[in-house]
């Protein structure tokens, strides 16, 4: 497994695979391709210009195929992965890969316009899938079915500048720890004047 999560693509892939076999939502264009095999699209193939992320992603799939000689599994490499400006208009016009990468904020309305399968029964499959921290496996269940699965997670943070907080009066050493917190910590750095911006 590699720090830049693109392993974890086979884990998906397996996931969508026993969907497009148990007849569901996998298999774009009928689900099958020229050959009989059933054919499942990935997206978020890594660019060429990633090329340790591009060997990692290549070699999952061509392994899983080995695995599961009657699924072709057809990748795409698009940039970004989701495309806000077109993510939408995707999934409503039926364009969108079986198995496809989304924003944490956009999984519940994934969900809710109908546009996920449901992967709960295929949990018992993904012996890592209890490793993963709860508050990310929460963002893909809806009324206790699973969606998703996560791929990588990421944090956000508050950076202050401790000079402008002493300048203020303020304690750097007791940073606000609410939001009411930075909106009174705030008010009282723009006090200062001279343009000084308080958030």
């Amino acid at each position: 497994m590699t720090s830049t999560g693109f392993r974890r693509t086979f884990v998906a892939i397996g996931v969508c695979t026993s969907l497009a076999l148990a007849a569901t939502a996998c298999g774009s264009g009928g689900g099958g391709s020229a050959s009989g095999k059933t054919r499942i699209t990935v997206n978020c193939e890594p660019p060429k210009s990633s090329r340790t992320d591009r060997k990692f992603f290549d070699a999952d799939v061509a392994s899983f195929e080995r695995q599961n000689p009657d699924i072709d599994v057809v990748t795409h490499d698009a940039f970004p992965c989701e495309d806000p400006k077109t993510f939408d208009a995707k999934l409503a016009g039926g364009q969108m890969e079986d198995v496809f990468y989304t924003y944490f904020t956009d999984a519940g309305h994934v969900v809710d316009i109908n546009q996920a399968a449901d992967l709960t029964p295929y949990l018992k499959e993904l012996k890592s899938y209890g490793t993963l921290q709860k508050q990310l496996r929460d963002i893909y269940t809806v009324n206790g079915k699973v969606y998703g699965i996560p791929r990588t997670g990421y944090s956000m943070g508050l950076i202050y500048n401790r000079a402008l907080f002493k300048k203020a009066g303020l304690d750097p050493d007791q940073p606000p720890t609410t939001w009411d917190e930075v909106r009174a910590d705030a008010k009282k750095i723009a006090a200062l004047g001279d343009g000084t911006v308080g958030y």
